[in-house]
């Protein structure tokens, strides 16, 4: 051993003091235990004095060979434990600028001398998995918002999945269809619906505003057309598909403007059941004591032998006040069982503009019901099935509602849980970004359990023009969101999915069109099945519907 350290010693390379400091290029080793000089720009350093724990530990970098007094500066003990990595800058006042510190209580800062968080960076982040040109990488914004990017030559969905966000919970199964003929006038996604394999998709002003419903099937792997619905009786503007709804083994069908004997635009909903693999008109339906302009089918919602079917314009005891009816299966047709109306409700309320319906349960929207002074602020209402007929449970409006918010445009219920949009509401100083709000039964009422918001919205988002709700699932669109903000006209729209823990509403992923451009409205209709995970976001401005997964 003697003499292999002579040796070493003989050629400089590393030298042992008395002090059993060592060095490496250095003769002299006083400054550290380890300490190593270069003949070019880099120097390390391993500082650990024998004082205290307490004192100062560090892992220096210089760019160039000249310690200075500046070290000892560094080197002074805190009133804490701290581990770093510093380069050599002038920026500092010590000559060092400190990149990584770890301090006594597991804080790791990286840039930061006094990281507060676990992990602070100040500045902002790229992850990658060393795969070039294929890599996922997280940076974040100057306001420290998060996002995943993907390189143009990388495989998968731009916007979608683990490039969405920063969420645990991705898209998957990104899967956009558009009608066979290619028509960006049919107004595909009118409205749409989905359910196991089965999806359905309205094209209200296809075969001139006759309008035609497409159901898709899921091969597997993707998505694709199995069949053309029609009213078999059906002629031009009656705008068949403004509304749809999927349950087993039924498709309804909503068509506004049907005109019903000498009643223009009373409206009417189709029934079709699936048959050996295909779904074949059953029935037609109308409100028996309707009249002209009641817009029967703006809105329809089915669950077990219950279908219900507003008629916005339907008169309650006012003009256009509104109703919703509901159908029952009676083993071999569906019969007309009962009008609801609101008994509170006035003149132009569009009382029944939104429908929704499970179990025993159904929620009803009044978009345009006045709440006090408030015009427009809007409401829905509850109602219970006790065995021999809809009685209202409870109506719901927003304590801190305003006027023009159209509370209830939108609704859906799913077990003990409603939700309800109002796309016209205020968010703090943001005017029309929208919330919906949030309810459960607790076993005895219906109560009021949260706000959803979209945090990092601004103005005009329309966040809650669209909602549905499927076991502990929900979806929601903001048409309106500005995606580019470089865009004139913007409103390219996004799309939030939440999932429910316990009684709360929690954020899954908030995602928009990988191919958004101006004013095309991404999420105008939404729709999730909570037992497949998989969903639908329209936008019938461009006849296109999203399709895809939560994992």
């Amino acid at each position: 051993m003697k003499q292999i350290i002579t040796t070493l010693i003989f050629f400089g390379f590393s030298f042992i003091g008395v002090g059993q400091n060592v060095g490496v290029g250095e003769t002299n080793p006083t400054a550290s235990k380890l300490q190593v000089k270069t003949a070019d720009s880099a120097v390390l350093l391993i500082q650990n004095t024998a004082t205290a724990l307490n004192t100062k530990t560090g892992l220096f970098y210089k760019s160039d060979n000249n310690f200075s007094g500046s070290i000892a500066t560094i080197q002074t003990a805190p009133s804490f434990y701290r581990m770093g990595l510093f380069t050599y800058g002038s920026a500092n006042p010590n000559g060092l600028k400190e990149r990584v510190s770890i301090l006594d209580g597991g804080n790791v800062g990286i840039g930061t001398t006094n990281p507060t968080a676990k992990l602070e960076v100040a500045g902002n982040i790229k992850i990658a998995d060393g795969t070039e040109g294929a890599d996922k990488v997280l940076t974040s914004d100057a306001a420290g918002n998060a996002t995943w990017q993907k390189p143009a030559n990388a495989a998968g969905a731009v916007g979608f999945g683990a490039w969405g966000d920063c969420s645990t919970n991705s898209i998957s199964e990104y899967n956009p269809v558009t009608d066979s003929t290619g028509n960006l006038n049919l107004n595909f996604g009118s409205d749409v619906a989905i359910l196991g394999n089965y999806a359905v998709i309205g094209a209200s002003y296809d075969n001139n505003a006759k309008g035609v419903v497409s159901i898709f099937t899921f091969n597997g792997s993707n998505w694709e057309s199995l069949q053309k619905l029609s009213d078999p009786t059906g002629v031009a503007d009656e705008l068949f598909g403004t509304s749809v709804a999927i349950s087993s083994n039924y498709v309804v069908v909503g068509s506004v403007w049907d005109d019903v004997g000498g009643n223009n635009q009373q409206g009417s909903a189709c029934i079709f059941k699936l048959v050996a693999g295909n779904w074949v008109f059953m029935q037609k339906i109308t409100d028996v004591s309707g009249s002209a302009n009641d817009n029967f089918g703006i809105s329809v919602a089915i669950s077990g032998n219950n279908i219900i079917v507003g008629s916005r314009n339907g008169n309650g005891a006012n003009l256009d006040q509104g109703s919703a009816i509901i159908f029952k299966f009676n083993g071999t047709t569906w019969v007309q069982s009962q009008n609801i109306t609101d008994a509170t409700g006035a003149t132009g309320d569009s009382f029944g503009e939104s429908v929704s319906i499970s179990g025993n349960y159904a929620i009803v929207g009044a978009t345009f019901d006045d709440v006090g002074a408030n015009t427009n602020q809007g409401s829905a209402s509850i109602y219970f099935y006790n065995g021999t007929s809809w009685v209202l449970s409870q109506k719901f409006t927003d304590a801190a509602g305003a006027a023009n918010d159209y509370f209830g445009q939108t609704v859906s219920i799913s077990g003990n849980a409603a939700l309800v949009g109002a796309y016209g509401a205020a968010v703090a100083a943001n005017a029309d970004q929208g919330n919906v709000s949030a309810y459960s039964f607790n076993g005895t009422n219906w109560v009021f359990t949260q706000k959803l918001i979209d945090a990092l919205g601004s103005a005009n988002d329309r966040f809650g023009v669209s909602v549905n709700i499927s076991g502990n699932y929900a979806i929601v669109g903001a048409k309106s969101d500005d995606i580019n903000n470089s865009n004139t006209f913007n409103d390219e729209g996004s799309t939030t999915i939440f999932l429910r823990v316990g009684q709360l509403w929690q954020k899954v992923q908030k995602f928009t069109d990988p191919g958004a451009i101006p004013v095309s409205y991404f999420g105008e209709k939404v729709f999730i099945d909570a037992v497949t995970k998989r969903f639908l976001v329209a936008q019938p401005i461009l006849s296109k519907v999203t399709f895809g997964k939560v994992n």
